[in-house]
């Protein structure tokens, strides 16, 4: 599993419905989204965490790349490499045993 951040700039969230929302009304199976996490930006904008379920890097920024684009169909979101799970909260001083990681399974909310 990697994680992919994202800061989308505030014009591309107009349009009345949250970030998540969108999200996941245009998530397929091929994005094998686990997790995704909005934080509010101070400049309007967001901050946005995806779990994504991919064995490597590349297919994992792919992959969040085009499930923002059916989202918003937006330019503008600044995006930050994938990092595996276990270097992300190594990066965050967390061990695996400190927090729950999210489930495995698809997210169909």
């Amino acid at each position: 599993m990697f994680l992919v951040t994202a800061r989308v700039p505030a014009g591309a969230l107009t349009g009345g419905d949250a970030l998540d929302d969108r999200i996941r009304r245009v998530v397929t199976s091929e994005d094998r989204l686990e997790h995704l996490h909005v934080r509010p930006a101070d400049d309007g904008g967001a901050q946005l965490v995806l779990f994504l379920g991919h064995s490597d890097a590349v297919g994992t920024q792919r992959a969040a790349a085009r499930l923002v684009a059916r989202a918003l169909g937006a330019d503008g979101v600044a995006w930050e490499p994938a990092v595996p799970l276990p270097l992300a909260m190594e990066q965050l001083g967390l061990v695996p045993g400190d927090r729950e990681l999210p489930s495995q399974e698809p997210d169909s909310r």
